[in-house]
């Protein structure tokens, strides 16, 4: 293990190029990376769908709730899937939902550290309160929210891939 942390990974170099060219090719096409979401998103809704269904519901007391819930998992992942325009929005403000619930929460759980951190505590309050006016702007143009997820999604790749290449020296 020591050799091979102190030697020339050309694995992780490649994996690490591959990773920033992502990352590039993302923040050019913003648009075409959301796409590719909306895409992953449907198919692990479907997936998860027919898991609950036919894996979880046998098991399951009451089977009417999660049968409902299951076919909708894969009526709204078909959706994804087959309708552009569904897809965008349902993933845009699904986003804009998870920043503001994110966010609350955060205000939420401030007010435990309140005493033992006075100054993490104001932290984040501040950093909730512009979570929740983010949120809402993304809430109100799922453009912004569609550009935003792209640009994160192209970020996460960049920090990734300057990692792997750091790495494999």
């Amino acid at each position: 293990m020591q050799e091979r942390m102190n030697g020339f990974d050309p694995f992780e170099l490649i994996i690490g190029i591959l990773s920033v060219i992502v990352s590039i090719i993302s923040l050019r096409n913003p648009l075409s990376t959301f796409g590719s979401v909306v895409i992953i998103a449907g198919i692990v809704s479907i997936i998860v769908g027919l898991y609950k269904l036919f894996s979880v519901r046998p098991y399951a007391e009451s089977k009417g709730w999660l049968t409902f819930n299951a076919i909708l998992d894969i009526i709204i992942g078909g959706l994804m899937l087959f309708n552009n325009v569904f897809g965008f929005l349902f993933v845009a403000i699904a986003f804009a939902i998870m920043f503001l619930t994110d966010s609350f929460t955060t205000l939420w759980a401030a007010s435990f550290i309140k005493d033992a951190n006075r100054g993490l505590y104001i932290w984040d309050i501040i950093i909730s309160i512009l979570g929740i006016i983010l949120g809402i702007f993304l809430l109100l143009s799922p453009a912004l929210s569609m550009i935003s997820l792209s640009f994160m999604i192209a970020v996460l790749f960049m920090t990734f891939g300057i990692e792997m290449i750091v790495h494999s020296f």
